[in-house]
């Protein structure tokens, strides 16, 4: 980059070159937005951000190193955030939501939120590299806010946060606060908790006294966990600490960092701590307001201003906690110091490091000094005052000397010219010499070393600042991509662009070609080890170079694996979801470090690595597993893995429905199947595990399966019939005739195997004779089950049957004369038990009494009533020698005619009489009237119910029309194809509420509206109303004209014109000859007489060009004889 310094008046004022390869991004929409995470991994950049709405909502961007969008995850909904993410080696990415004010929640959870479920309070999701969901755990629903982080260590994710009351992490263990009382009283406590990369729980511990505010957490190298909190439990920040927590969850160190004592009038806290990876040193950066006093040194604010905040940057040994540096960074905030709450937007910095340097990101307002610079921030002004804004700041700090020295500052626009405007860092990190800085910007728009990086928010609301600042400008941005890095093997290059030229070193003197010139060579290293490859890249006057460290290695060796065999999930699939894959890295690496172990299927499709377990197989399958050192993906070898299924067994064989008497108490032991090794359930999946000696209960189904091989099959139900038979039906009370020496046979009676008993209970034969007024008890037996209850009929010998007459009236439904009915459908009106009779029907009385069989009606099913009374005579036979005749007359009655027709039409502005006919009883109209007939003005649906009343019943018609509305035609457009002798059409269009009919003689109507085979001449159109609401009249004309004409004096043919154009306005004729030359126009009915100013033309073919009024032209030929 390159400086120019001008010094004037003790200040340095620096301007900027926007450096070539710059990347420079806004993100967000029309409502706050902010930073809540950025992270590396192997081929680009994971950005995190938290959003309002209007436009752009809580999103997960991936680029790569170029500053190019690869994909984004964005989450509609607001009452969600992201508070962190983490990467693993394998580039899954880990994410902390937090489903906030989700206190009142209605379940089930999780719920859906943009296709991601959500349980209420804190999760954690898993998503691939390419961004997709992998899985989802419920941390707990804690506070809404806090403290929140997420690391990964040893392949063990650890996250950190805070709650209050409890928290139950993944549903499995539950943390608790008891000295918790109140939102307002007391603090949280904090929480560690451990999953694995399947999001298996591993632990959870709580820590702290629930007098402390926790603000930041950081992990060493060696998994080591660091806090910081605040105290302020007396309305005063009284002290800070820093506490150490191992991999164990156990506390190492608690060291206090400040204690402002009484002075209630300052502040101190932490903000954020920062490990560094290269020295092994903690920093923690932190705001006081007007003094702290930090381990007995007391450090003041040198400005007055209100509530401006100043920052310390200090040092610690990780291993005892002692501090062993300390500088004071007076950039004079006027943001508010983050708290608890995790809030990203105030006084606060962000730090990374590089070589023996630590970059330290934040913001300020006023004037800020360094050794190398003095800088101002922008001012407004309100009023007749001069204020601040919060500018972007850049500077590091040599770790030798811990001197600071000032990098670059940011400038823009204020959204409101007397308003202020806010920028505040967010996350910074490292890739190579690139430097990703992201902050919350207000400006309007932001300009940071050269570059403009407008703000879609509206209302001074902030947007992300995405920015690529790069230490040395001369590297380029492009990438350097090695394939196939295994000693002894090429090793193929390549660098994406199109460059005037190209020259690559590959570092490795002792090869036979060191460089090449060519974007895409290949090379073979003399030796394993790292290479440090340049690129030099020349495009016109610019050069350019890349570096990238690869590293060549022998390829490791990698150990067979045993085939694996599961039970089949599902019968004749060939699929099993049980595969046991827990020993298959072990297996693979044996003895071997640092290998990286990846599984693909049989079509190269990657697989999770390490493989799910269980897993569950495609088919009988092989799957591909590839192995290579870390930090070498591309050098590996690879082995199979087979995948076999063991057949599940068929269900077992049994009954599907298996019935027991009631008093056999039957149990599961007792039920008929046949299979091996026989389990049953309650249930056809899941379901427990029942006894064989569980008794069997009415109506339930039991699940049973069979056990070959190992392999448990599919379950088959059994349902279960436990029988208590019911007692047999029949008439209580039945009479016979004495004649016929009735037995217990004869009693009728439904059931099935029936047993007759006295009163005492004794069994008696069927054959027992019937004796008057005796009582008989009767069972049945169902399935071989007899009925425990019996049913008590009394017996009365008669000579003679109790029936009597019946009459009924109908309605006749169609009207139509005649109503079908089933005439034994009465025999129960004419007998009160019809059990053992036999009914005839008969015309006649006398062919009743005769049984005369011309006189019998053998339809008597589908009996043919007609309007009047239908008289038919009924015998009944028992089944001894009584019956009985009796009278069935059934009345046939006409329902009223309504003669309206379904459409009545009715001329606009006129009124119909509607008539529903005379003599019927009742009228009732949709109008409300009740006359036989009312007067209609307005079209509409209507309807009419006509009752006639009988004696015992009704008979109603009901009527349903329309009135329509009709009326005289409006003639729209006439249509005409003329131009020929009698081949010409008219078309005639109208419109209107009637109901038309079309004519051009005024004599002959259709409905058609289209004439056809017309000579030429006048027509008087007429459209007709078929309701007779008048007739509608216009006029048209077919043109036509002359094939020739012959203008030699003798009164015939001797001049030329159109046909008919004296009806025609305003119709032109243009005549030209064979040359195109004009010869004469006719206007309306003029004609030609064959001369041309005053000379007779030639017999020839003419042309002509009839313009009608409309602007249609119609063009044709004729002939000039002489």
């Amino acid at each position: 980059m390159k400086r120019i310094l001008l010094f004037l008046f003790f200040t340095f004022s620096f301007t900027m070159q926007s450096q070539c390869f710059d990347c420079a991004k806004n993100l967000g929409g029309w409502n706050g937005d902010a930073t809540a995470d950025l992270k590396k991994t192997s081929d680009g950049i994971y950005l995190a951000k938290n959003g309002g709405n209007f436009g752009d909502w809580m999103s997960i961007y991936k680029y790569d190193f170029n500053c190019n969008l690869v994909w984004k995850k964005e989450i509609d909904e607001r009452s969600l955030y992201i508070s962190k993410l983490v990467i693993d080696s394998q580039d899954n990415i880990y994410v902390l939501f937090t489903w906030y004010n989700a206190h009142n929640a209605v379940g089930p959870f999780p719920q859906l939120f943009s296709g991601l479920p959500m349980y209420p309070g804190l999760n954690l999701l898993k998503f691939d590299k390419n961004g997709n969901f992998v899985w989802n755990r419920s941390i707990g629903n804690g506070a809404d806010y806090g403290m929140r982080d997420i690391y990964i260590h040893n392949d063990i994710i650890y996250i950190t946060g805070t709650f209050y009351t409890g928290i139950t992490i993944n549903n499995q263990i539950t943390l608790t606060n008891t000295v918790y009382t109140g939102y307002y009283v007391y603090h949280p406590l904090l929480f560690i908790a451990k999953f694995d990369l399947n999001g298996n729980l591993k632990e959870a511990k709580k820590f702290g006294t629930s007098n402390d505010d926790y603000t930041s957490s950081e992990m060493d190298k060696n998994g080591d966990l660091y806090f910081s909190r605040y105290s302020s439990s007396n309305s005063n920040y009284t002290h800070s600490d820093i506490d150490k927590i191992d991999t164990n969850l156990n506390v190492v160190w608690s060291k206090e960092i400040s204690n402002n004592k009484t002075k209630n009038e300052s502040f101190y806290r932490p903000t954020l701590l920062y490990y560094n990876p290269t020295n092994d040193k903690l920093y923690l950066w932190g705001a006081f307001y007007k003094l702290v006093d930090i381990l007995g040194t007391i450090y003041t604010d040198p400005n007055t201003g209100f509530y401006l905040t100043q920052s310390i940057l200090s040092e610690f040994n990780i291993t005892t906690g002692n501090l062993e540096r300390i500088k004071q960074i007076n950039n004079s905030s006027s943001l508010d110091i983050p708290g608890m709450d995790g809030n990203s937007f105030g006084n606060t910095a962000y730090l990374t490091e590089k070589g023996n340097e630590l970059y330290i990101f934040s913001s300020f307002t006023g004037t800020m000094t360094f050794p190398n610079a003095t800088i101002k921030s922008r001012t407004y002004t309100s009023g007749a005052s001069v204020y601040n804004n919060e500018d972007l700041v850049l500077f590091k700090v040599n770790l030798n000397n811990f001197e600071s020295e000032f990098i670059l500052k940011s400038s823009g626009t204020n959204y409101y010219s007397q308003g202020m405007s806010t920028d505040a860092a967010n996350p910074i990190l490292f890739n190579g010499n690139d430097l990703y800085l992201t902050a919350s910007f207000q400006s309007s728009p932001l300009t940071i070393n050269g570059s403009v990086i407008n703000n879609n928010s509206g209302n001074n609301a902030s947007d992300v600042m995405f920015y690529k600042y790069k230490l040395d400008a001369s590297t380029a941005t492009g990438e350097i991509i090695a394939e196939n890095t295994c000693f002894n093997t090429l090793t193929n290059f390549n660098v994406n662009g199109t460059f005037d030229s190209i020259t690559w070193d590959f570092n490795d003197p002792n090869s036979s070609s060191n460089s090449a010139t060519i974007n895409n060579p290949t090379h073979q290293f003399s030796s394993s080890g790292t290479y440090h490859i340049k690129v030099i890249v020349n495009c016109g006057t610019d050069s350019q170079t890349l570096e990238k460290d690869i590293t060549i290695t022998n390829a490791p060796s990698i150990n067979s694996v045993n085939p694996i065999y599961a039970c089949e999930s599902i019968s004749g699939s060939g699929i099993s979801n049980s595969f046991d894959t827990s020993n298959i890295n072990s297996e693979i690496i044996g003895n071997q470090s640092n290998l990286v172990v990846e599984y693909f299927d049989s079509n190269g499709n990657a697989l999770p690595s390490p493989l799910p377990n269980p897993y569950t197989n495609k088919n009988e399958e092989t799957i591909i597993i590839r192995s290579s050192f870390q930090g070498n993906p591309y050098c590996f070898v690879e082995t199979n893995l087979k995948l076999y299924t063991i057949a599940k067994p068929l269900a077992p064989t049994t009954t599907s429905t298996q019935n027991f008497c009631i008093q056999q108490n039957v149990t599961l032991n007792d039920i008929a199947i046949s299979g091996q090794n026989i389990k049953w359930y309650d249930a056809l999946t899941n379901g427990t595990l029942l006894l064989n000696t569980t008794s069997l209960q009415n109506g339930t189904t039991y699940y049973a399966s069979q056990t070959i091989n190992g392999c448990q099959s599919d379950r088959i139900p059994v349902l279960i019939n436990i029988q208590n038979t019911s007692a047999p039906t029949g008439n209580a009370s039945q009479t016979f005739c004495s004649s016929q020496n009735p037995t217990l046979d004869t009693i009728v009676v439904s059931g099935t195997v029936i047993k007759w008993y006295n009163a005492s209970g004794t069994l008696l034969p069927n054959s027992t004779p019937l004796q008057d007024g005796a009582t008989y008890y009767a069972s049945q037996t169902e399935n071989s089950c007899e009925s425990p209850n019996k049913l008590a009929i009394t017996v009365s010998l008669i000579n003679t049957l109790p029936a009597n007459n019946y009459a009924e009236l109908f309605c006749d439904d169609l009207n139509d004369g005649s109503e079908k009915v089933n005439l034994s459908d009465y025999n129960s009106k004419l007998i009160s038990s019809t059990s053992g009779y036999t009914f005839y029907y008969y015309s006649t009385i006398l062919g009743a009494e005769n049984q005369l069989a011309a006189n019998q009606i053998t339809n008597f099913s589908n009996y043919n009533l007609v309007v009047g009374d239908n008289k038919i005579y009924v015998r009944i036979n028992s089944n001894n020698p009584c019956y009985a005749i009796v009278e069935l007359k059934l009345t046939l009655l006409s329902k009223p005619i309504i003669s309206i027709q379904d459409i009545v039409p009715i001329c606009e502005n006129n009124t119909i009489t509607i008539d529903a006919g005379s003599g019927s009883d009742i009228y009732l109209w949709s109008t409300g009237a009740t006359t036989s007939s009312i007067m209609v003005s307005t079209p509409g649906n209507f309807s009419v119910t006509v009752t006639n009343n009988y004696s015992t019943i009704s008979c109603s018609s009901i009527k349903n029309f329309e009135v329509r509305k009709s009326n005289i035609a409006t003639i729209t457009s006439v249509e005409t194809k003329d131009w020929t002798d009698k081949e010409n059409i008219i078309t005639i269009f109208a419109s209107g509420a009637g109901d038309f009919e079309y004519s051009i003689d005024g004599i002959h109507f259709q409905d058609n509206n289209q004439f056809s085979a017309l000579y030429s001449g006048e027509y008087t159109l007429h459209v007709r109303d078929k309701n007779g609401c008048g007739t509608a009249t216009d006029e048209v004309f077919l043109l036509m004209y002359p094939k020739y004409f012959t203008p030699n004096g003798d009164g015939f043919n001797d001049t030329w014109n159109i046909k008919f154009s004296d009806l025609e306005i305003n119709l032109t004729v243009k005549i030209f000859d064979r040359y195109g030359k004009l010869i004469k126009e006719l206007i309306q009915n003029g004609a030609w007489n064959g001369t041309m100013n005053e000379h007779e033309l030639a017999p020839d073919d003419y042309w002509f060009v009839a313009t009608r009024a409309d602007g249609k032209e119609y063009k044709g030929h004729f002939s000039l004889k002489r």
